[in-house]
Protein backbone atom coordinates (compact mmCIF):
# COMPACT_ATOMS: atom_id res chain seq x y z
CA UNK A 1 0.00 0.00 0.00
CA UNK A 2 2.80 2.38 0.95
CA UNK A 3 4.60 1.60 -2.32
CA UNK A 4 1.46 2.31 -4.38
CA UNK A 5 1.01 5.64 -2.60
CA UNK A 6 4.58 6.65 -3.42
CA UNK A 7 4.04 5.68 -7.04
CA UNK A 8 0.84 7.76 -7.16
CA UNK A 9 2.61 10.74 -5.63
CA UNK A 10 5.43 10.35 -8.17
CA UNK A 11 2.94 10.33 -11.05
CA UNK A 12 1.19 13.40 -9.66
CA UNK A 13 4.50 15.25 -9.35
CA UNK A 14 5.40 14.42 -12.96
CA UNK A 15 1.98 15.64 -14.14
CA UNK A 16 2.39 18.89 -12.21
CA UNK A 17 5.83 19.45 -13.75
CA UNK A 18 4.51 18.73 -17.24
CA UNK A 19 1.56 21.08 -16.69
CA UNK A 20 3.97 23.77 -15.50
CA UNK A 21 6.14 23.35 -18.56
CA UNK A 22 3.13 23.56 -20.87
CA UNK A 23 1.87 26.68 -19.04
CA UNK A 24 5.28 28.35 -19.26
CA UNK A 25 5.67 27.44 -22.94
CA UNK A 26 2.27 28.91 -23.80
CA UNK A 27 3.10 32.09 -21.90
CA UNK A 28 6.52 32.23 -23.53
CA UNK A 29 4.93 32.13 -26.99
CA UNK A 30 2.71 35.12 -26.25
CA UNK A 31 3.92 38.46 -27.60
CA UNK A 32 4.89 41.58 -25.75
CA UNK A 33 2.69 44.48 -26.85
CA UNK A 34 4.15 47.99 -26.89
CA UNK A 35 1.78 50.81 -27.77
CA UNK A 36 3.05 54.30 -28.44
CA UNK A 37 -0.11 55.99 -27.16
CA UNK A 38 -1.26 59.01 -29.12
CA UNK A 39 -0.85 61.87 -26.67
CA UNK A 40 0.13 63.92 -29.73
CA UNK A 41 -3.31 64.42 -31.29
CA UNK A 42 -3.08 68.20 -30.75
CA UNK A 43 -0.16 70.61 -31.28
CA UNK A 44 0.97 69.72 -27.75
CA UNK A 45 3.77 67.14 -27.73
CA UNK A 46 4.22 64.28 -25.30
CA UNK A 47 5.45 60.74 -24.66
CA UNK A 48 3.46 57.78 -23.32
CA UNK A 49 4.35 54.14 -23.99
CA UNK A 50 2.46 51.15 -22.61
CA UNK A 51 4.12 47.74 -22.39
CA UNK A 52 1.88 44.70 -21.84
CA UNK A 53 3.85 41.54 -21.11
CA UNK A 54 3.09 37.84 -21.46
CA UNK A 55 2.87 37.58 -17.67
CA UNK A 56 0.12 40.18 -17.52
CA UNK A 57 2.28 43.06 -16.32
CA UNK A 58 1.44 46.61 -17.39
CA UNK A 59 4.33 49.07 -17.60
CA UNK A 60 4.19 52.73 -18.59
CA UNK A 61 7.13 54.77 -19.83
CA UNK A 62 6.13 58.44 -19.45
CA UNK A 63 2.58 59.76 -19.21
CA UNK A 64 2.28 62.81 -21.48
CA UNK A 65 0.87 66.22 -20.50
CA UNK A 66 -2.13 66.37 -18.17
CA UNK A 67 -4.87 67.10 -20.76
CA UNK A 68 -3.69 64.53 -23.34
CA UNK A 69 -3.43 62.02 -20.49
CA UNK A 70 -7.08 62.72 -19.57
CA UNK A 71 -8.31 62.70 -23.16
CA UNK A 72 -6.19 59.96 -24.74
CA UNK A 73 -4.06 57.92 -22.32
CA UNK A 74 -6.75 57.24 -19.71
CA UNK A 75 -9.43 56.19 -22.23
CA UNK A 76 -6.83 53.94 -23.86
CA UNK A 77 -6.00 52.23 -20.55
CA UNK A 78 -9.63 51.96 -19.47
CA UNK A 79 -10.75 50.52 -22.83
CA UNK A 80 -8.27 47.68 -22.24
CA UNK A 81 -9.46 47.03 -18.72
CA UNK A 82 -6.19 48.10 -17.15
CA UNK A 83 -6.73 48.74 -13.44
CA UNK A 84 -3.12 48.48 -12.28
CA UNK A 85 0.25 49.68 -13.54
CA UNK A 86 3.06 47.56 -12.13
CA UNK A 87 5.82 50.00 -13.06
CA UNK A 88 5.89 53.59 -14.30
CA UNK A 89 9.10 55.21 -15.53
CA UNK A 90 9.41 58.97 -15.88
CA UNK A 91 12.34 59.41 -18.23
CA UNK A 92 13.04 62.99 -17.14
CA UNK A 93 11.25 65.80 -15.27
CA UNK A 94 9.43 67.69 -18.04
CA UNK A 95 5.64 68.04 -17.85
CA UNK A 96 5.02 66.43 -21.23
CA UNK A 97 6.51 63.28 -19.70
CA UNK A 98 5.19 63.28 -16.11
CA UNK A 99 2.10 65.51 -15.73
CA UNK A 100 -0.23 62.67 -16.74
CA UNK A 101 0.52 60.94 -13.43
CA UNK A 102 -2.19 62.93 -11.66
CA UNK A 103 -5.09 61.98 -13.97
CA UNK A 104 -4.00 58.34 -13.72
CA UNK A 105 -4.05 58.48 -9.91
CA UNK A 106 -7.36 60.35 -9.84
CA UNK A 107 -8.93 57.75 -12.15
CA UNK A 108 -8.45 55.02 -9.55
CA UNK A 109 -5.86 53.09 -11.54
CA UNK A 110 -3.43 51.58 -9.04
CA UNK A 111 0.29 52.27 -9.46
CA UNK A 112 2.72 49.99 -7.67
CA UNK A 113 6.09 51.69 -8.27
CA UNK A 114 7.21 54.88 -10.00
CA UNK A 115 10.80 55.55 -11.04
CA UNK A 116 10.94 59.35 -10.99
CA UNK A 117 14.28 61.01 -10.28
CA UNK A 118 14.45 64.41 -8.59
CA UNK A 119 16.74 66.73 -10.58
CA UNK A 120 19.31 69.20 -9.33
CA UNK A 121 17.38 72.35 -8.37
CA UNK A 122 19.72 74.75 -10.16
CA UNK A 123 19.61 73.10 -13.57
CA UNK A 124 15.87 72.51 -13.15
CA UNK A 125 14.62 75.94 -12.12
CA UNK A 126 16.39 77.85 -14.89
CA UNK A 127 13.61 76.43 -17.08
CA UNK A 128 10.73 77.96 -15.11
CA UNK A 129 8.03 78.60 -16.34
CA UNK A 130 8.25 76.63 -19.59
CA UNK A 131 10.15 73.53 -18.47
CA UNK A 132 11.41 71.94 -15.28
CA UNK A 133 10.02 73.15 -11.93
CA UNK A 134 11.70 71.69 -8.85
CA UNK A 135 8.93 72.51 -6.36
CA UNK A 136 6.27 71.03 -8.63
CA UNK A 137 8.25 67.81 -8.93
CA UNK A 138 8.46 67.60 -5.14
CA UNK A 139 4.69 68.16 -5.03
CA UNK A 140 4.17 65.22 -7.39
CA UNK A 141 6.39 63.07 -5.21
CA UNK A 142 4.33 64.05 -2.15
CA UNK A 143 1.06 63.17 -3.91
CA UNK A 144 2.43 59.81 -5.01
CA UNK A 145 3.53 58.98 -1.48
CA UNK A 146 0.16 60.05 -0.06
CA UNK A 147 -1.52 57.66 -2.48
CA UNK A 148 0.70 54.82 -1.28
CA UNK A 149 2.81 54.64 -4.43
CA UNK A 150 6.39 53.48 -3.98
CA UNK A 151 8.95 55.87 -5.51
CA UNK A 152 12.35 54.52 -6.50
CA UNK A 153 15.44 56.06 -8.03
CA UNK A 154 16.19 55.09 -11.61
CA UNK A 155 19.85 54.07 -11.90
CA UNK A 156 21.96 52.81 -14.77
CA UNK A 157 22.22 49.04 -14.71
CA UNK A 158 18.79 48.31 -13.23
CA UNK A 159 17.21 45.42 -15.08
CA UNK A 160 13.60 44.29 -14.83
CA UNK A 161 12.45 40.82 -15.86
CA UNK A 162 9.01 41.87 -17.03
CA UNK A 163 7.92 38.66 -18.73
CA UNK A 164 9.02 35.27 -19.96
CA UNK A 165 11.79 36.07 -22.43
CA UNK A 166 11.42 39.83 -21.80
CA UNK A 167 13.43 42.41 -19.93
CA UNK A 168 13.68 46.17 -19.64
CA UNK A 169 17.05 47.63 -18.68
CA UNK A 170 18.15 51.16 -17.83
CA UNK A 171 21.35 51.52 -19.80
CA UNK A 172 22.13 55.12 -18.82
CA UNK A 173 20.84 57.63 -16.28
CA UNK A 174 22.66 60.93 -15.71
CA UNK A 175 22.02 63.60 -13.07
CA UNK A 176 22.99 66.62 -15.19
CA UNK A 177 25.84 67.58 -12.86
CA UNK A 178 28.25 64.66 -12.50
CA UNK A 179 28.35 63.53 -16.11
CA UNK A 180 31.17 62.62 -18.52
CA UNK A 181 30.46 65.85 -20.44
CA UNK A 182 29.99 68.23 -17.52
CA UNK A 183 26.81 70.11 -16.72
CA UNK A 184 23.84 69.43 -19.03
CA UNK A 185 20.23 70.52 -19.41
CA UNK A 186 17.21 68.56 -18.16
CA UNK A 187 16.65 66.71 -21.43
CA UNK A 188 20.01 65.00 -21.03
CA UNK A 189 18.78 63.49 -17.76
CA UNK A 190 16.62 61.22 -19.95
CA UNK A 191 16.74 57.54 -19.07
CA UNK A 192 18.07 55.45 -21.94
CA UNK A 193 16.22 52.15 -21.73
CA UNK A 194 16.61 48.91 -23.67
CA UNK A 195 13.60 46.65 -24.19
CA UNK A 196 14.19 43.08 -25.34
CA UNK A 197 11.62 40.40 -26.08
CA UNK A 198 12.81 37.25 -27.80
CA UNK A 199 15.20 38.44 -30.48
CA UNK A 200 13.54 41.87 -30.91
CA UNK A 201 14.97 45.01 -29.33
CA UNK A 202 13.86 48.62 -28.88
CA UNK A 203 15.52 51.71 -27.41
CA UNK A 204 13.62 54.35 -25.43
CA UNK A 205 15.47 57.67 -25.36
CA UNK A 206 13.24 60.24 -23.63
CA UNK A 207 14.31 63.68 -24.88
CA UNK A 208 18.01 62.89 -25.22
CA UNK A 209 19.89 65.99 -26.38
CA UNK A 210 23.15 66.53 -28.23
CA UNK A 211 25.70 66.65 -25.35
CA UNK A 212 24.95 63.25 -23.84
CA UNK A 213 23.79 61.98 -27.23
CA UNK A 214 27.20 62.70 -28.75
CA UNK A 215 28.95 61.09 -25.80
CA UNK A 216 26.83 57.93 -26.11
CA UNK A 217 27.39 57.79 -29.87
CA UNK A 218 31.12 57.47 -29.14
CA UNK A 219 31.17 55.58 -25.86
CA UNK A 220 27.74 53.95 -25.48
CA UNK A 221 27.21 50.21 -25.24
CA UNK A 222 24.25 48.07 -26.38
CA UNK A 223 22.70 50.86 -28.44
CA UNK A 224 22.11 48.88 -31.64
CA UNK A 225 18.44 47.94 -31.85
CA UNK A 226 15.64 46.98 -34.22
CA UNK A 227 13.35 49.86 -33.22
CA UNK A 228 14.41 53.34 -32.13
CA UNK A 229 12.06 55.69 -30.31
CA UNK A 230 13.30 59.04 -31.64
CA UNK A 231 14.30 61.41 -28.83
CA UNK A 232 12.84 64.87 -28.25
CA UNK A 233 9.77 64.18 -30.42
CA UNK A 234 12.01 64.19 -33.49
CA UNK A 235 12.86 67.88 -33.16
CA UNK A 236 16.09 69.86 -33.27
CA UNK A 237 18.16 69.92 -30.12
CA UNK A 238 17.83 66.13 -30.04
CA UNK A 239 20.76 63.73 -30.16
CA UNK A 240 23.11 64.03 -33.16
CA UNK A 241 22.91 61.82 -36.23
CA UNK A 242 25.90 59.83 -34.96
CA UNK A 243 23.71 58.55 -32.12
CA UNK A 244 21.05 57.33 -34.57
CA UNK A 245 23.79 55.69 -36.62
CA UNK A 246 25.01 53.88 -33.49
CA UNK A 247 21.48 52.61 -32.86
CA UNK A 248 21.18 51.59 -36.54
CA UNK A 249 17.44 50.86 -36.35
CA UNK A 250 15.30 49.22 -39.01
CA UNK A 251 12.22 51.16 -37.82
CA UNK A 252 11.78 54.56 -36.16
CA UNK A 253 8.93 55.59 -33.85
CA UNK A 254 8.21 59.31 -33.35
CA UNK A 255 5.92 60.58 -30.55
CA UNK A 256 5.13 63.87 -32.25
CA UNK A 257 2.16 65.88 -33.51
CA UNK A 258 1.97 66.01 -37.30
CA UNK A 259 2.56 69.76 -37.42
CA UNK A 260 5.68 69.49 -35.28
CA UNK A 261 7.12 66.62 -37.34
CA UNK A 262 6.47 68.67 -40.48
CA UNK A 263 8.02 71.85 -39.08
CA UNK A 264 11.46 73.33 -39.62
CA UNK A 265 12.41 72.01 -36.18
CA UNK A 266 12.34 68.43 -37.51
CA UNK A 267 14.12 68.87 -40.84
CA UNK A 268 17.31 67.07 -39.78
CA UNK A 269 15.48 64.05 -38.34
CA UNK A 270 13.15 63.76 -41.32
CA UNK A 271 16.14 63.84 -43.66
CA UNK A 272 17.92 61.16 -41.62
CA UNK A 273 15.09 58.65 -41.97
CA UNK A 274 14.31 59.64 -45.56
CA UNK A 275 17.92 59.22 -46.68
CA UNK A 276 17.87 55.67 -45.29
CA UNK A 277 14.35 54.86 -46.49
CA UNK A 278 13.44 53.81 -42.95
CA UNK A 279 9.85 52.96 -42.04
CA UNK A 280 8.85 55.79 -39.69
CA UNK A 281 5.69 55.90 -37.58
CA UNK A 282 4.45 59.22 -36.17
CA UNK A 283 1.58 59.58 -33.68
CA UNK A 284 0.29 62.72 -35.38
CA UNK A 285 -0.28 60.78 -38.61
CA UNK A 286 -1.10 57.30 -37.37
CA UNK A 287 -2.76 57.65 -33.94
CA UNK A 288 -1.95 54.93 -31.42
CA UNK A 289 0.78 52.71 -32.84
CA UNK A 290 1.11 49.11 -31.67
CA UNK A 291 4.29 47.07 -31.84
CA UNK A 292 3.72 43.36 -31.35
CA UNK A 293 7.04 41.82 -30.37
CA UNK A 294 7.11 38.11 -31.15
CA UNK A 295 9.81 35.56 -30.41
CA UNK A 296 11.75 36.15 -33.64
CA UNK A 297 10.07 39.13 -35.27
CA UNK A 298 7.82 42.11 -34.69
CA UNK A 299 4.75 43.60 -36.32
CA UNK A 300 3.69 47.26 -36.31
CA UNK A 301 0.02 48.22 -36.59
CA UNK A 302 -1.05 51.89 -36.66
CA UNK A 303 -4.52 52.89 -35.50
CA UNK A 304 -4.98 54.80 -38.75
CA UNK A 305 -3.55 53.92 -42.14
CA UNK A 306 0.18 53.58 -41.59
CA UNK A 307 2.46 56.33 -42.79
CA UNK A 308 5.91 54.85 -43.16
CA UNK A 309 7.67 57.81 -44.72
CA UNK A 310 5.69 60.83 -43.55
CA UNK A 311 7.98 63.46 -45.06
CA UNK A 312 6.15 63.61 -48.44
CA UNK A 313 2.91 64.34 -46.54
CA UNK A 314 4.49 67.35 -44.88
CA UNK A 315 4.62 69.35 -48.12
CA UNK A 316 8.04 70.66 -47.16
CA UNK A 317 10.43 71.84 -49.88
Amino acid sequence: MHKKLLQLLWVLMVLVVIAGIIWAYKKYQRPLIWTMVNVNYSPQQGDAHLLQTNLGKNILIDTGHMDPAKNALLPFLQARGIKKLDLVFITHPHKDHYAGLLPILESGIEINTVYFNVPNRQICDVEIPWGCDYDEILRYHTILKERGVKIDEAKAGLEFQIGLGSYLKILYAFDGVNTPVGRTDINDLSLIMLLKHGSSTALFTGDLNDKIGEYLAKEGQHLKVDILKFPHHGTEGAAPDTFYAAASPSVVMVPSPALLWCSERSVRMRKWVEDRNLPTHVNGFSGHIQVKMLRNSFQITPEKNGVQLPTPHCQVN
